[in-house]
């Protein structure tokens, strides 16, 4: 029997499941593509902008760089998930806005375990302070973590 070797961490599954959590805990708001890039960016790194929270991946030089593969594959989870009707589009004149539908629920309790566990955790954090924000001010505190991530323990300070 041939060894099929299975990628989950990073793949279009687990970023489904991440985004279709993401998108269950904002409902009935829809999300943008962007502000679900920049909220799952918060959610994955929450130790980053709230130091008292873990983060939910390690804190890896580089890590802002991970936006940059981001929205090809977050094309292609909600692409998956929309083919199995897990989310919904809204068109509006301000974008398009992915939306929870009858499958979603299903979908996101299918799996449990401790790594959701904390996902959620951070999920409510994210939405609980960072919920407000617009597009553009998400997008500017994301970005301000730019560069910035790369240097911390990395520099001495100048004098």
């Amino acid at each position: 029997m041939e060894d099929l070797k299975v990628r989950l961490y990073n793949s279009r599954v687990e970023i489904s499941l991440r985004l279709a959590k993401i998108l269950m805990v904002f409902n009935p708001t829809g999300l943008t593509i962007e502000k679900l890039i920049c909220i799952d960016f918060l959610v994955l790194n929450l130790g980053d902008f709230i130091p008292e929270q873990n983060s939910l991946h390690p804190a890896i030089p580089r890590r802002d760089s991970q936006l940059a593969i981001t929205r090809k594959t977050f094309t292609d989870a909600l692409i998956l998930m929309k083919n199995y009707r897990i989310v919904g589009e809204n068109y509006t004149r301000h974008g398009i806005l992915f939306t929870v539908t009858d499958k979603t629920f299903s979908f996101t309790n299918a799996v449990q375990n401790e790594y959701l566990m904390k996902m959620d955790h951070n999920i409510h954090i994210a939405k609980e302070i960072f919920g407000s924000l617009s597009e553009s001010e998400m997008k500017k505190l994301v970005g301000s973590k730019f560069g910035r991530l790369d240097m911390e323990g990395h520099c001495e300070p100048l004098h």
